[in-house]
């Protein structure tokens, strides 16, 4: 997966255009950065990568690039 699809899913979960995401953007500082990103964020990853990580390890995700990470 490329940088830009990971850019694009993680900016559709958000609510948020594509070109404003970053990898630096703090997570916790964003208005749609909740519990429903959160389950949209587990369902990706369980959908695209067989992988179902729980709640709690998604919340340690600091950064749009600690999101970016766990797409691999």
């Amino acid at each position: 997966m490329t940088r830009e699809e990971k850019i694009e899913i993680i900016a559709d979960i958000l609510e948020m255009d594509d070109e404003i995401i970053k990898e630096d953007t703090i997570l916790e500082e964003l208005e749609t950065w909740d519990s429903v990103a959160v389950l949209a964020v587990i369902s990706v990853i369980n959908e695209k990568f067989d992988r179902y990580p729980t709640a709690e390890e998604i919340k340690t995700y600091k950064t749009v690039q600690d999101l970016m990470n766990a797409f691999e």
